[in-house]
């Protein structure tokens, strides 16, 4: 049984004795050092689980979701744009309650209808910000 695990080959021209060992010691470094690399990430996410679930490590802020604007359909006079985008706002609170949501008109449409019936569409944008 061989003493090293590389050792020079009986018989074998010395040029190829040495292409063993000029590939096999990079390979079997790379190969460790892979292997250390995977187990620390192993390690890494266990630990980081461990850590928030018992508070030491404080967990990311979740970010913020990008909200669609909304467009009233259109209505007749009398009424404003806290009407329409309020009642939207308060669902996006109850869907993201780790956010505040906070809104503001954007303007509103105005068209003719008949003879002069004018009808009215109200546009807002929505922004969410942690709490």
């Amino acid at each position: 049984m061989p003493d090293a695990v590389l050792t020079p080959q009986k018989g074998w021209p010395r040029w190829a004795n040495k292409l063993i060992v000029w590939l096999g010691v990079p390979t079997g470094i790379l190969l460790a050092a892979l292997a250390l690399l995977g187990a620390l990430e192993g390690a890494g996410r266990y630990s980081k689980s461990a850590c928030q679930s018992v508070g030491l490590c404080a967990a990311q802020k979740p970010v913020p979701p990008t909200l669609p604007n909304y467009t009233s359909p259109w209505v007749d006079g009398g009424h404003n744009a806290a009407e329409y985008c309020e009642p939207q706002a308060q669902h996006y609170r109850d869907i993201y309650p780790g956010f505040n949501i906070t809104w503001k008109a954007l303007g509103e449409g105005r068209d003719k209808v008949g003879l002069g019936h004018a009808i009215y569409q109200y546009n807002c944008a929505f922004v969410a910000t942690s709490k």
